[in-house]
């Protein structure tokens, strides 16, 4: 398990299937860069106090988008492939904005798939 801590920070994983554990509050400018991240055998853990409104489990698919905004109600995990943002919708298309809690490599195949929530 690699953890980040409040602030920014930078994660590293090694070799082998990593989890990128996010557990402390999210906010602007606590914004964690995930280095190096491989969709075939990482994995990106939310804490369900946190990100209180997905279900424990994996986020099912309607819950993820890819792009640069949440797409319709269902969206609470955006993936923007250009920069490489990840952010949290708690009220998915509603007046709160999206906050970006996470950077990670642009470009590759993030799915709903690589994120688990759970406490």
């Amino acid at each position: 398990m690699v953890i980040g801590g409040f602030g920014s920070s930078t994660l590293y994983g090694g070799n082998d299937a990593d989890t990128f554990v996010f557990r402390t509050a999210i906010g602007f400018g606590n914004i964690v860069t995930i280095g190096a991240f491989n969709v075939a055998a990482d994995t990106i853990r939310l804490s369900s106090n946190i990100y209180n409104t997905l279900p424990d489990g994996a986020p099912v698919a309607s819950a993820f988008v890819t792009g640069s905004t949440a797409a319709d109600a269902d969206d609470r995990i955006i993936y923007d492939p250009i920069t490489g943002a990840l952010h949290y919708d708690a009220d998915r298309t509603g007046a709160g904005a999206a906050v970006q809690f996470a950077t990670i490599d642009p470009g590759i195949a993030l799915t709903n798939a690589d994120f688990v929530v759970g406490p």
